[in-house]
């Protein structure tokens, strides 16, 4: 398993599943949650997998400089959902992954550009895919909506976080048009991530252009859905994103 050393994973030297001491202490600002989401970092990344047993509470709390208190806090919010579970006797445990009942991501989950373009790559397979069945379920209202949404993008004059919170719109509203709340879901929880990161991002480009050129993608996207077109829809959808990733660095 990695550790910590200023914010960064390093790469173990102890055996499987056991945490080498970091050279810095955890901070103090909410210590349970910040050693929850060091582990669970280490689940998401696959240095700690399923069935991989975690130290003691009495090995953590020396490895992190915190009570046991801190550790058995951190380790019931992970037990809550889902990612570890203990077993009589034996330790704490990371638990198979259709064990978890929750979705996380922590800051320091999305710390490094390449962690974006993961994302991102998840965007594209989640909403081309929404595209298509939006185009399949969409009601009348579903596109008002949907082209309202292109609408007020168009009416944004110069670059504030007013247009990136118009173009995440757009793309929930088209979620919204599938008529499942589980692609809603999904699609919110990853816009919502990405939202700074585009805004930031949109800041060293010419924001006139690239809100026209937006612009023509997002209606390409709409015209497939009002027509109806699953594959053509998916492929606005691909085509947008693919290329917003690349304007955007990502």
């Amino acid at each position: 398993m990695e550790r910590m050393r200023d914010g960064e994973a390093v790469a173990p030297a102890g055996r499987a599943g056991h945490l080498e001491k970091p050279p810095n202490k955890v901070m103090r600002l909410g210590l349970p949650a910040q050693v929850a989401g060091f582990i669970r970092e280490q689940v998401v990344r696959g240095a700690l997998k399923p069935g991989d047993r975690l130290p003691t509470e009495q090995e953590f709390a020396a490895e992190h400089g915190v009570s046991r208190a801190v550790i058995r806090e951190a380790i019931a919010k992970l037990r809550h959902e889902g990612l570890v579970v203990s077993r009589q006797g034996l330790g704490v445990f990371v638990a198979s992954p259709d064990a978890a009942n929750s979705l996380t991501l922590e800051p320091n989950s999305l710390a490094d550009p390449e962690d974006y373009r993961h994302l991102y790559d998840l965007r594209l397979i989640l909403e081309s895919g929404a595209a298509a069945m939006a185009a399949e379920h969409c009601t009348g209202e579903d596109l008002a909506d949907i082209e309202r949404c292109i609408d007020d993008m168009a009416k944004v004059d110069e670059l504030h976080r007013d247009y990136v919170e118009t173009d995440i719109s757009f793309h929930r509203a088209v979620a919204a048009a599938t008529k499942n709340p589980f692609v809603a879901l999904f699609i919110a929880f990853v816009d919502v991530k990405l939202k700074e990161s585009i805004y930031v991002a949109l800041r060293s480009l010419d924001f006139a252009q690239t809100r026209a050129i937006s612009e023509r993608e997002h209606r390409a996207i709409f015209e497939a859905i009002r027509a109806r077109d699953p594959g053509a829809a998916a492929d606005a959808m691909r085509s947008h994103l693919r290329n917003s990733s690349r304007r955007l660095g990502l």
